[in-house]
């Protein structure tokens, strides 16, 4: 299957290179209401710096996971669900290094 993007609203909007650019589809309810499972997602693979607030994809073990990360003034790294549901985690220290992000989230369109 093909998903196909304008090359101008890609380059003008977006404003990311398209070889930097994958498109994910998300699964289970984790980002719920902000993602739904089966909603596609663009990641931006350049960013691996964490700004606060904004919504990432996770490389864990052989997983993907799609999580809002928020930097704290100590150095540790707070990653949530938008669900409510699921417990927030904090890393601390040195695991804060072994996180793997992927990219950054920057674009969302749902299945109707």
């Amino acid at each position: 299957d093909h998903l196909y993007f304008k090359a101008d609203w890609v380059k003008n909007v977006l404003g990311i290179p398209r070889d930097n650019l994958a498109l994910i589809a998300v699964h289970g309810d984790s980002m719920e209401p902000t993602l739904s499972n089966g909603d596609l997602i663009l990641v931006d693979t350049r960013v691996s710096r964490v700004e606060d607030g904004a919504i990432y994809v996770l490389q864990f073990d052989d997983a993907l996971l799609v999580k809002r990360l928020q930097k704290k003034f100590d150095g540790s790294v707070v990653i949530r669900s938008d669900n409510p549901l699921y417990e927030p985690e904090i890393l601390h220290g040195e695991d804060t290094e072994k996180l793997n992000v992927v990219g950054r989230v920057v674009w969302a369109g749902g299945i109707i």
